[in-house]
């Protein structure tokens, strides 16, 4: 049965008169019929959250986290029922479901119900010349929290979490491939809302299939802030549109990580780590370790083993546990990553195919292109599919100049056995995360892109600076006078 996903306003479902469809990218089967939000319906969401905002701000931050709390309760009810639609909408296989899509989220929205008051009273600077200083940080307003379609629901909880901790109304704008699991976090904050007594408007949602609604959403003259994860070229045109407004601005936007191998790095963890290219999101991760450079030594046995990995990889339902890939989200996106694949092999890359999975459904072989040149344009442009691209280098100033040679600054990692060495090395990548032998994320630290990566962080408490203004308080001092 297809299902009906409705545009959230006032904590009501909201009509808006006009469908679209979403499939599901493993059958290419219809999956929901969508509400297509307009300009004027936007107008009305961001207009009821700006009217609401104030009572939200002024409400005690305990029953805010009781909102949040409520709203997590709400998501683990349904967390089986929630996986399996990641695995339908998203094209997630069901261990990724599990413990990122819904797993990772519920667990980061509770625990924003537990953060305490304190984090909005930062340490001010010391007394001097009689004057004490006292900070406090204050809600921006109304926030357009945009997320994209990778990791939906586990973005969107990480823009809305802090937003509505620190006091803000937030309106959400889902990626139109799959907004479904968003819906689930949008009735849960309505049940939130509630549970506290607040005003249902302090959380909203819009779909649509179309750009346009996006740009409305946050160009708003009523929306102070943007938090949005996507492309660079969509995050470059919401930084233009924003300047007019002064709006605060979290942009995480595109990368191109480089995974650099010295000869002395402990080869079995390397392929392990790179895996994710392939098998997280069929490489649909903006941090995924995209390109090895790996030092000429140690390259021909890195390629071989992964050669031999690559093949044994299992593509298609992305239910079925024995499966190691499932599909891309679309057939645009299926023929973006193909096209790049092409253009290398005709350059002369040497490319290496694996398993192409099922005829039907948006699959695409994880592939392996050998050979590359730092200049390359799939060295260069983000692929965001199963693809790994493969550089020799001699030596690490080599390694450094090809890791740095993109316009991304996003996630770089560094393979050693020599952690000084290892450490020098990452010290001297632009990127704004290096993961030295290790691509796991630490929850709690600042994420976020340099150069066209984006601006600002996120990351556990470091998400409140995009999301809140500091406000200084200086009076006089007694142990200064």
């Amino acid at each position: 049965m297809t299902a009906r996903a409705e545009a959230m306003i006032v904590g009501e479902p909201y009509a808006t008169g006009g469908w679209y469809e979403t499939v599901d990218p493993a059958t290419e089967e219809v999956l929901a019929m969508v509400a297509e939000c307009s300009d004027a319906d936007v107008d009305t969401a961001v207009r009821a959250a700006a009217d609401t905002a104030p009572v939200w701000a002024a409400m005690p931050v305990e029953r805010r986290r009781e909102a949040l709390g409520v709203a997590a309760g709400r998501l683990a009810e349904r967390r089986a029922e929630l996986v399996d639609l990641a695995v339908r909408d998203t094209g997630a296989r069901t261990s990724v479901a599990e413990a990122t899509h819904v797993g990772a989220a519920i667990d980061r929205l509770a625990s924003w119900a537990n953060v305490p008051e304190s984090v909005l009273e930062p340490r001010g600077p010391e007394p001097t010349g009689g004057l004490g200083a006292r900070l406090r940080r204050t809600p921006v307003g109304v926030v357009a929290c945009v997320s994209p379609y990778n990791f939906p629901l586990l973005a969107m909880v990480g823009k809305v979490a802090p937003a509505l901790f620190a006091g803000n109304a937030v309106v959400m704008k889902p990626a139109p491939q799959d907004p479904l699991l968003v819906v689930a976090l949008a009735e849960a904050l309505r049940d939130g809302l509630a549970a506290v007594g607040a005003p249902a408007a302090v959380s909203a949602l819009l779909t649509g299939s179309t750009p346009e609604l996006g740009a409305a959403l946050v160009g708003h003259p009523q929306v102070d802030g943007v938090s949005f994860t996507g492309s660079t070229t969509v995050g470059i045109e919401i930084h233009r549109n924003a300047s007019a407004g002064m709006k605060r601005l979290l942009l995480e936007l595109g990368g191109k990580g480089a995974c650099v191998v010295r000869a002395d790095a402990d080869l079995d963890l390397v392929v392990e780590s790179v895996l994710r290219t392939w098998v997280v999101q069929s490489g649909q991760v903006c941090l995924t370790p995209a390109r090895l450079i790996a030092d000429h030594r140690v390259q021909d046995t890195l390629v071989r083993r992964l050669t031999e990995r690559l093949a044994s990889l299992k593509v298609g339902d992305p239910g079925d546990p024995k499966v190691e890939v499932g599909p891309v989200i679309s057939d645009a996106q299926r023929r973006r990553v193909e096209g790049l694949v092409a253009r290398a092999e005709a350059a002369g890359r040497r490319v290496v195919r694996g398993d192409r999975g099922p005829v039907t459904g948006y699959f695409t072989p994880p592939a392996l292109v050998l050979g590359c040149e730092p200049a390359d344009e799939i060295m260069q442009e983000e692929v965001f599919g199963p693809v790994l691209c493969v550089a020799s280098t001699r030596d690490d100033d080599e390694a450094v100049a090809a890791a740095n040679s993109t316009r991304y600054g996003l996630y770089d990692y560094v393979f050693s056995a020599d952690l000084p060495a290892a450490r020098a090395l990452a010290g001297r990548l632009r990127a704004a995360q290096v993961g030295i032998n290790t691509v796991r994320r630490h929850p709690g630290a600042p994420f976020g892109g340099n150069r066209a990566s984006g601006i600002g962080r996120s990351g556990g408490r470091h998400a409140l600076e995009a999301c809140t203004d500091v406000q200084t308080f200086i009076e006089p001092h007694p142990k200064e006078l």
